[in-house]
């Protein structure tokens, strides 16, 4: 499913307290649906410089970089987590530590209705188990 964000567009990022970040991507110029990725576990953000962190200093700034950018690739795999990758940096969602009882990221807002969750101890994250 998260292959399905390719030649999408991150559109926003929505922080609300308690709340989950959700980073809203759309298709320039298409009528599809806003696709929303709700990220329990804040993603890092890699770019030529380095990599950023939630707390580090200037992370926001990183991170807002990337808005308005194409999504060229995705990946998920075991102790990589998942990977959004866009010409001029990536978001890597790949949490340290997760509450097994709580999913990590979901990915919904597709037309046919499909949707994925995340878990600890799912595919790119049993390592978290």
């Amino acid at each position: 499913m998260l292959s399905r964000l390719v030649g999408h567009r991150l559109r926003s990022l929505e922080v609300a307290l308690g709340e989950p970040l959700r980073l809203c991507f759309d298709r320039p110029g298409a009528r599809s649906p806003r696709l929303v990725l709700s990220c329990r576990s804040w993603p890092d953000v890699e770019r030529s410089g380095g990599t950023w962190r939630d707390g580090d200093l200037g992370f926001t700034d990183v991170l807002r970089s990337l808005l308005g950018t194409t999504v060229l690739s995705t990946a998920e795999r075991t102790e990589l987590g998942l990977r959004i990758q866009f010409a001029h940096g990536a978001l890597i969602i790949n949490p340290r530590r997760a509450d097994p009882s709580a999913e990590i990221a979901q990915l919904s807002g597709f037309a046919d209705g499909r949707w994925m969750a995340w878990w600890p101890g799912d595919y790119a994250f049993e390592n978290l188990i």
